[in-house]
């Protein structure tokens, strides 16, 4: 269920670390308005839901991977929901009252850009070993 290429969802990752960074301000600044994160986060997180079930539906291979890959999967998913009610303000059950409070912090969030960033780009360099 992969829309272009299998990594998709890893590149739209490394993107949204890198908005994220800059939203930081640490490195470089790079503020946006709030609904181009929000387009961001939702393309992110449907990118998420597909390689979910791309994963779920091939368990027999590589099935070390495959689990670190959906565990990996849904941290992301989890983040990823919670910048989409962060800069939405939507109201999302479990994610607005655990995760979002602490997207008030510029810190966190360049840690979580840099987890994003860092994270799919080890798995963008995993990908070729896994087909």
């Amino acid at each position: 269920m992969k829309l272009i290429f299998a990594a998709e969802d890893t590149i739209i990752g490394i993107i949204c670390g890198i908005l994220l960074i800059g939203l930081a301000g640490r490195f470089f600044e790079l503020k946006l308005p709030d609904n181009f994160y929000l387009i961001a986060f939702i393309i992110y997180s449907v990118a998420i839901l597909m390689d979910i079930v791309n994963e779920a539906r091939d368990l027999t291979t590589h099935f070390g991977f495959i689990l670190f890959s959906l565990i990996h999967s849904f941290v992301d998913l989890a983040i990823a929901l919670a910048f989409v009610s962060h800069f939405s303000s939507w109201n999302m059950p479990i994610i607005t009252s655990t995760i979002v409070p602490y997207l008030a912090s510029q810190s966190i969030i360049f840690g979580i850009g840099a987890y994003l960033v860092i994270g799919n780009v080890v798995w963008l360099a995993l990908y070729p070993f896994l087909d």
